[in-house]
């Protein structure tokens, strides 16, 4: 395995898909390419987690949020690039991070990855946002995921969701109410549990750990500043 790959499959979110934009360089993005300067190195220790403060995020113009994918336990912050509505359920967002891999979120929820490897292709989202009003929920979920040969299938999961009641997190220096609520969606031996932590005023998804599909895994996401 080369050294680029390693860094790739080591760093998660840092996608190595040729990209070629630009980020400023700012606080909390200097903070991602340090993680891919010390895996551009043999030997290196891997760099430490920071603590993200208020005066970091004052540094850092624009919305951000924080992602730590489970296969690595790295951080990264991603940047907001792009905003649009369709015939669909709610906003599309697309975040890019320090090394312009990309998440698309309707809403919040996980509706597509680029450059993470084994990505997801689309999602509907329609039944899991349903479940947002605090009456229950659920009900199945078209993806289409890519397979590590890069090969992609649409495959459909049955999804509940689970109400589990108000929730105050701690985003960096404020405390956060927010409604928890818990997807669990199964398709024959396949299956996978995404959490939500909502705002119980004005409906924006704070925090979440979602699955990006069987090559990929689970990454916890935390939008640190609107």
């Amino acid at each position: 395995m080369t050294a680029l790959a390693l860094i790739c499959v080591s760093l998660g979110l840092a996608g190595c898909n040729g990209g070629t934009g630009e980020q400023p360089d700012d606080a909390l993005t200097r903070v991602g390419k340090a993680a891919v300067s010390v895996y551009q190195s043999w030997n290196q220790p891997e760099p430490q987690p920071v603590v993200v403060t208020r005066a970091l995020l004052d540094q850092t113009p624009g919305q951000v949020m924080q992602a730590i994918p489970d296969n690595t336990g790295l951080q990264d912050f991603l940047r907001l690039v792009a905003r649009r509505t369709d015939d669909g359920p709610g906003t599309i967002e697309v975040w890019q991070s320090s090394d312009n891999a990309q998440i698309i979120l309707r809403d919040g929820v996980l509706v597509g990855t680029r450059g993470l490897g084994g990505d997801m292709r689309s999602a509907q989202a329609g039944s899991t946002l349903a479940g947002f009003d605090g009456q229950g929920g659920g009900g199945a979920r078209l993806m289409t995921l890519a397979r590590a040969n890069g090969i992609a299938q649409t495959v459909e999961f049955a999804c509940d969701m689970t109400q589990l009641g108000p929730e105050t997190i701690q985003i960096v220096d404020q405390r956060v109410a927010t409604y928890r609520m818990r997807e669990t969606c199964v398709r024959g031996d396949v299956s996978f549990t995404n959490e939500y932590w909502v705002e119980t005023s004005g409906g924006r998804m704070r925090k979440s750990r979602q699955w990006a599909g069987p090559v990929f895994g689970y990454i916890a996401l935390e939008r640190l500043k609107n």
